[in-house]
Order: structure tokens, then C-alpha cells, then sequence
């Protein structure tokens, strides 16, 4: 089950920089470092009471298109690509048969709001960037062939 709250704290102590600090200059370190972050709190979703098989399998290709959203220089564009790097990396997981279809919420502005704020805590940029996160996953659906039938993921 995915817990916003937990992606937040991850977020906070594992990806931001601590004390209000600016970001990483090593940009394939900061993505690999949010990617991970991803990955680990992804890999605890279910639909229709399957896990995610291929969370952690696909953190790779996560990184990979998190590093031009992370050296873009722009929070606009910044939280645009963030948002389409984790509906590419959902699209496709695995929940036993079932396969996930791309998030139909648009969280973009959201993540890109969070980082425009240069003012906001490191705590309340983590939580926006979680709830925008939290909010795309819920959104997608898992489509399982035998019977057919459909899940949100959660």
C-alpha cells in the first residue's frame, strides 16, 4: 500500500538536501538518489491485492529520465518532466498478470510549484512532491486479462 507520508520523509532524508541547502551538483547522483526513493516506496503498491513485481527492476530507466528533469534549471519544466518520467516508470509495472496503464492525473504543476518556492522548508517541498506523486499513482489503473477485470492501484 502507498503512503504518502512515507515518500515524504524518504524524500526529506534521502533525496532533498538537508538544512535548506541547494540541490546536488552531480545531477545522475541526485536522480539516482530520487529514483531510489521512488522505487523503494513504489514497490509497496498492490492492486487487486498483488504486489508490484517490477518496481525496483525498473528503477533504472526511472533514473534515466529524471536526469534531463533534473538539469533542466527551470521548476516548471523541472516538475513537467518529473511527472512524465513517474507516469512512464508506472506505466507497464507488473501486479501479478495485471499490467498498469499510465496515470491519468496530471501532477506537473504540482511537483513544479514545489520547487519555484524557494522560500518553502525542505519538509513541505518533500510533501507536495509525495501528495503530487501519491495522487498520479492513484490515478492509474491496472488492467488484468483473466477474468477481465480492472484495479486502481493503491
Amino acid at each position: 500500500m502507498l503512503v504518502p507520508t512515507v515518500l515524504a520523509t524518504n524524500l526529506e532524508n534521502q533525496w532533498l538536501p538537508g538544512g535548506d541547502g541547494p540541490f546536488a551538483d552531480n545531477v545522475q547522483q541526485s536522480a539516482d538518489k530520487l529514483a531510489s526513493v521512488i522505487a523503494n516506496w513504489f514497490a509497496q503498491a498492490q492492486a487487486a491485492s498483488f504486489p508490484c513485481s517490477t518496481a525496483m527492476v525498473r528503477k533504472s530507466q526511472l533514473m534515466a529520465q529524471l536526469i534531463p528533469a533534473l538539469d533542466a534549471k527551470d521548476a516548471q519544466l523541472s516538475g513537467i518532466q518529473i511527472a512524465q518520467a513517474f507516469m512512464a516508470y508506472v506505466a507497464g509495472q507488473s501486479f501479478g498478470v495485471g499490467i498498469a496503464a499510465p496515470p491519468a492525473a496530471a501532477a506537473g504543476p504540482m511537483i513544479a510549484s514545489s520547487f519555484a518556492n524557494l522560500e518553502q522548508p525542505q519538509s513541505a517541498r518533500a510533501q507536495t512532491i509525495a501528495t503530487a506523486l501519491h495522487l498520479m499513482a492513484l490515478s492509474s489503473i491496472v488492467s488484468f486479462p483473466i477474468p477481465p477485470f480492472a484495479s486502481p492501484v493503491f
